[in-house]
């Protein structure tokens, strides 16, 4: 049962290398933190609904691909807030799909005009190494059996918010138990498990005028056994209806974005390009981002978060 151990290391190395984590790749995130950070579940007091789809490396066959749609919403008298998604992510013969819910506290700061949320989630998943999608060399290799491989993984995620109408602050931590998926070997289990991530989100809504805002943002990710990376974002927002924004990755990948609002929905495009060597067989990333704002102008103006 080697061999499973060496398909899963070739494809986390590759996951690895290209986004320093194991974990689904989003561009638009300043739009969904919530896919990144608990804390946020119940950061507005509407009810924001996200479709998220995402074809990375267009043009590379067995390339990553995401989908996801989740939702959250604020008990306003208990301060809690409650969310959760649902989650497709798929790397050539690896699989994700799974659950999350997540429930948060926000303590409100008098003393800064802000919030704090803390949250914890606790999600599932089917973790799938399907052979039939393995391209091999020598196609009456033995050692290759076209089978499927199925795992149930449990997982937590823990993440604070600090937040209030003009800047936000975020820190959280995924894939805390760091599971460890048994593919067969015994000798190789220890090393089959999912590692632990971080991330950092910053941000801050300027006010240029009546009509123009500018939020510039910046993302900090990695995990203890890969080189960090970091984002840095500027999104310019016209009467809270249009915006554009710009990404660069230190990872060599720039990102253009673009949207418009239409009343309580709106939907987002997200292009990156990488300029690594795998510019020479992509046509870049493509994402889009659908979201509807339940109950957005209950108790104030419109948002696109």
């Amino acid at each position: 049962m080697k061999k499973y151990f060496v398909y899963f290391a070739v494809f986390m190395t590759l996951a690895l290398a290209s986004n320093a984590q194991q974990l689904p790749l989003y561009s638009q995130y300043m739009f969904n933190g919530f896919l990144l950070n608990p804390g946020i579940a119940g950061s507005v007091d509407y009810f924001p609904i996200r479709i998220t789809a995402r074809q990375q490396w267009a043009g590379i066959k067995g390339a990553p691909s995401t989908q996801a749609i989740s939702a959250h919403y604020l008990m306003e008298a208990q301060k809690l807030g409650i969310g959760g998604f649902i989650f497709n992510d798929k790397f050539g013969p690896l699989s994700e799909t799974g659950i999350q819910v997540s429930g948060s506290y926000h303590l409100p700061l008098e003393g800064i005009n802000s919030k704090l949320g803390l949250g914890l989630a606790f999600k599932a998943f089917q973790f799938k190494f399907d052979e039939t999608d393995l391209v091999t060399i020598d196609e009456n290799d033995m050692a290759v059996t076209h089978g499927k491989i199925t795992k149930f993984v449990p997982d937590a995620d823990f993440g604070a918010y600090l937040y209030n109408d003009k800047y936000y602050v975020g820190i959280s931590a995924t894939q805390l138990i760091q599971f460890k998926i048994d593919l067969g070997d015994s000798n190789a289990v220890d090393k089959n498990k999912m590692i632990r991530h971080y991330y950092t989100l910053a941000g801050y809504r300027f006010l240029l005028s009546e009509d123009f805002e500018l939020e510039p943002s910046i993302l900090f990710k990695g995990t203890m056994q890969t080189p960090w990376q970091v984002d840095i974002n500027a999104k310019g927002i016209y009467k809270s209806m249009y915006w554009l924004g710009v990404s660069y990755r230190s990872s060599k990948d720039l990102v253009a974005m673009l949207g418009v609002k239409v009343k309580k929905f709106y939907i987002g495009y997200a292009f990156d390009y990488t300029f690594t060597s795998i510019k020479n067989y992509s046509n870049g990333s493509h994402e889009i981002l659908i979201g509807f704002n339940v109950f957005e102008g209950k108790n104030k103006g419109s948002s696109l978060l």
